[in-house]
């Protein structure tokens, strides 16, 4: 039965994937703190950019990745911790702040 699931799961990521990111209001409405990276992927099919960062402290590692979808409905920002939503952002078309310059 859990083999079942994990292929319809599988299935599903993958027919989002090939439809391009799936940014909508009601989509970024159903993500939601704690929920796992493959779920919201899942969700919003293939991600436009995604930025990864780990730290070590003592025998731990902590990843932080930041992950966007942008689409002609918007834009949706999600940030990772360690695998899991933390935080997540909506823009309309044309409302998201412009890229911030690297030194």
């Amino acid at each position: 039965m859990r083999l079942a699931a994990a292929l319809a799961a599988l299935a599903l990521m993958l027919m989002l994937a090939a439809c391009g990111p799936n940014v909508s209001r009601a989509n970024y409405d159903k993500i939601s703190e704690g929920m796992k990276e493959d779920q919201v992927k899942a969700i919003l099919g293939v991600a436009t950019e995604s930025r990864s960062s780990a730290v070590k402290a003592e025998d731990t590692v902590f990843t932080s990745t930041q992950t966007k979808w942008r689409n002609d409905k918007g834009t949706i920002v999600v940030l990772f911790l360690n695998g899991e939503v933390q935080q997540k952002i909506f823009y309309e078309p044309g409302a998201e702040p412009p890229p911030v310059p690297r030194g």
